[in-house]
């Protein structure tokens, strides 16, 4: 099953933190409510366990993400993960561009492949929840980004 979402968010900060922080696997990382490890393996690429909790569905998530900066404006993070009979790769393209010398304005684009157990809990509730969790990052992010 594919989703892909998109949308748009202002961080109170210029371009130039905007792009460190949203590159800094640390910093991005700190930003997700539901993960309960993280193991850096350098500086553009993590592994996680997150913990999952969908309908029926709980348990662990194991996912390996990947941050591939393009300076001063662009990045894309892969993430390919698996967990509870499911899988999950998404690719997230984020671009920045300055608002105001204090604000930098953030357009995304998420396209997400999911399989297995998770894909039968259907696209609208998967789409809901999806957003939910998205929105929930960036409200956490807005408070952490300087």
């Amino acid at each position: 099953m594919r989703i892909n979402l998109n949308g748009s968010f202002d961080l109170t900060t210029n371009l130039s933190n905007s792009f460190a922080f949203l590159t800094d696997p640390k910093k991005l990382s700190s930003c997700v409510a539901d993960l309960k490890e993280a193991n850096f393996l350098d500086t553009t690429t993590f592994e996680t366990i997150l913990t999952l909790r969908i309908g029926p569905v709980n348990g662990n998530f194991d996912a390996k993400c990947k941050i591939t900066p393009s300076p001063p404006d662009s990045i894309s993070i892969t993430i390919d993960g698996s967990g509870t009979a499911s899988s999950m790769r998404l690719l997230l393209s984020l671009k920045l561009s300055k608002k105001t010398e204090k604000v930098t304005s953030v357009t995304w684009n998420a396209d997400t492949e999911i399989n297995g157990l998770i894909s039968g809990l259907g696209e609208t509730i998967l789409r809901e929840l999806s957003n939910s969790k998205i929105q929930e990052i960036i409200s956490v992010m807005k408070t952490k980004v300087v």
